[in-house]
Parts: structure tokens; sequence; C-alpha cells
């Protein structure tokens, strides 16, 4: 869908309302089969919905949702790409997982952060290694750009699977990963990482 042209202090209004409330989720971890609720709450908001009913229908504005902000969301967490100055939670950043996983050695290279899955090169003084890193459910693209790598690389890419707050990648789900990570001589880890509430001003 095309973006409508709207003042620019009703879309920051909007985000920053819907992303103050999607703050409050674990949105990363609600399975799509519930996240048409949401977007029926948020349609029927008068600080969401209400503000955008002068751009778009309700069905416009559930698409407006999926493929603008909540899209983006995962993004912004990581303090990257255009809408990061709206969240209200950060993810702790690759840097404190790159050492925990390899060792002080080792730190992430100036210029080298990207996205589709996240990733970035890492650097000690000899060697340079490929790290991409998402939760469970991204696994497929975070092994794809992982071989991708791995064709030309000369040292083994490393697959980072994380969760937030309490949540668990199910054991089964776990082994799997491992098989798959070995079959392809891939380096494979899961973390834990914390999720921080911003400052609002």
């Amino acid at each position: 869908m095309p973006e409508i042209a709207m003042p620019k202090e009703v879309k920051d209004s909007v985000i920053r309302e819907l992303y103050r409330q999607v703050g409050s989720l674990d949105w990363e971890a609600v399975p799509t089969r519930q996240r048409t609720a949401y977007y029926t709450r948020w349609v029927e908001d008068e600080a969401i919905g209400g503000e955008l009913a002068d751009y778009y229908t309700a069905e416009g504005m559930r698409v407006w949702l999926k493929d603008g902000p909540l899209k983006e969301y995962a993004r912004a967490l990581e303090n990257f790409g255009s809408y990061a100055a709206y969240a209200t939670k950060r993810l702790s950043p690759p840097d404190e997982f790159v050492t925990e996983l390899l060792g002080d050695r080792w730190t992430i290279k100036p210029g080298s952060l990207g996205e589709k899955p996240m990733h970035c090169t890492v650097i000690d003084q000899t060697r340079e290694r490929y790290v991409c890193w998402g939760r469970p459910r991204t696994f497929r693209d975070m092994l794809w750009a992982a071989v991708n790598n791995a064709v030309t690389a000369p040292s083994k890419p490393l697959i980072v699977v994380y969760v937030t707050d309490d949540a668990e990648v199910e054991e089964q789900q776990k082994q799997r990963h491992e098989l798959i990570a070995k079959h392809c001589s891939l380096d494979l880890a899961h973390v834990r990482r914390r999720l921080e509430i911003l400052p609002q001003s």
C-alpha cells in the first residue's frame, strides 16, 4: 500500500502511542493469529485509529500499522532504522553477547552492523567472523544468511538465537537448531537479552 501523506506531528503522535502500547507487550512473541485482535483494538483507539481516520479506511489502517510501524518494531528495539527513535524499550546491545560468547578479544567491526537479518562482522587482532542474530522464529532467515556467508568466508559464521524476559526456546526446537547448524558446519548459540525501558521525554 502506498504511503499516504499525513502531517508529521500526526504520524509521530500515532507511532509513539502505538509503540508505547506495544512496549507493554512482548510483541515479537505474540503469535501471528493473536495479532489480529490487537490491530482491531488499535484501529478503534482514539489516539491511534482516531488520528488515522482522516487518511485511511479501517482496513487501510491495519495495513499501514502492519507494514509500517509494526514491521519495523524489531529493528527499532535494536536501535536500528528510521523508527528507532519511537521505541520505549531497547534490547541490550549485541557487543554484550559477542563478548559473552567469543571473549574480550572480539569486538564489532565499525560500520559492519546491518539488517535482514541483524548481523555484523566481529574482529580480533587477526581474524574476522560473520555473526547474525534473531529470535527463534527467524532461524530460517539467519541460517540462509550464514550459509551464504560461509561459502566465501575464511572463518565459520555464528548464528545467535535470542529470547527476552522469561521466554524459553522449546527444547525440541533448540535441538533442531543445533542439528541443522552442525550439518551446515555453522556455529550456533542460544542467549538471553535484556529489554531495557528507555526514559521518556
